[in-house]
């Protein structure tokens, strides 16, 4: 193509287009350099912002540094992390009562304890007293039930076959009457008196104790003064508080005013000790066994 001059080639626009393209032909050299060196300016300044940025930011180039969102297990709640207190079962023996033993499950409560009731028959089906309504008030609230005896009469070491069949069969028929389908797994002998033959023949684990609170010997009498009623439940409290360790199984009665007195006290001292009261089942847990005499958990 023809070289066209400068000058002939703007004549040749029209007169509008004429003098845009002039004035930008013709601006001059100078200012054509400074809008050059202002852009040149411009991104030495961004490119300089971004790396003052990135100084700022965190050195991830060591892996121990990186932020960590997860380590792929789940959180456990307070609630789902395994109690580790050291555990003690408490029993009470001769009930159901329909006042102590639903005092006595109340004070358990207060703590989120659990007690096993070993119950005499002729108490929960209501032929010499009607306390099915505690045993049913003890289960719903989280407790065990054992065999205690029907009669509270009869100890296994001197009755009869029949005698003896006959008391832990009439108690186990009231017990599931009253709640039916009852999962039965222990009884104590009463007065703790069993023959080896019998216990060894036994369907279910025979429950004994190593911790005595001798409570049935510091019952409130009529007459006593305030101060005796004291010294009979600081005489109870100290039975067991002098003996109790971990592992223990310790045997009170629910149907005395004074067990209940001293239950509120040790079920406080024993918080405080920081161990966890639990049924015998928890206690013993897998090594339970039908057949076997357990006096502790150690």
């Amino acid at each position: 193509m023809k070289a066209v001059h400068k000058s002939a080639f703007i004549s040749s626009v029209c007169p509008k287009r004429r003098t845009m393209l002039h004035s930008h032909l013709t601006r001059p050299k100078k200012l054509r350099l400074f809008a050059l060196a202002l852009s040149f300016l411009l991104l030495a300044t961004s490119l300089g912002g971004c790396a003052s940025a990135s100084g700022n930011r965190p050195d991830f180039s060591s892996e121990s540094d990186l932020p960590v969102f997860g380590d792929g297990t789940e959180s456990i709640s307070e609630e789902d992390k395994p109690d580790e207190r050291p555990m003690v079962a408490m029993t009470f023996d001769d009930g159901p009562h329909n006042v102590r033993t639903k005092q006595i499950v109340d004070e358990l409560n207060k703590y989120g304890y659990h007690a096993t009731f070993f119950v005499v028959g002729n108490r929960v089906d209501g032929t010499a007293y009607s306390g099915g309504e505690a045993m049913v008030y003890a289960i719903e609230a989280g407790n065990e039930i054992g065999i205690h005896g029907y009669t509270h009469e009869i100890y296994y070491d001197e009755c009869t076959d029949r005698e003896y069949h006959q008391e832990l069969s009439l108690t186990a028929q009231a017990i599931r009457e009253r709640y039916h389908a009852y999962p039965i797994n222990l009884m104590r002998p009463v007065g703790g008196k069993i023959t080896k033959d019998r216990a060894n023949e036994c369907s279910y684990s025979v429950i004994k104790w190593d911790v005595d609170s001798e409570d049935w010997k510091y019952k409130y009498q009529a007459g006593d003064s305030d101060e005796v009623c004291a010294d009979k439940v600081n005489t109870i409290v100290e039975n067991v508080l002098s003996s109790v360790r971990e592992g223990s199984i310790i045997l009170m009665h629910d149907i005395y005013e004074s067990t209940y007195d001293a239950t509120v006290i040790i079920l406080k001292r024993l918080n405080e000790m920081g161990y966890n009261v639990v049924t015998v089942s928890e206690l013993l847990g897998d090594d339970l066994a039908p057949g076997t005499i357990y006096h502790s958990g150690y």
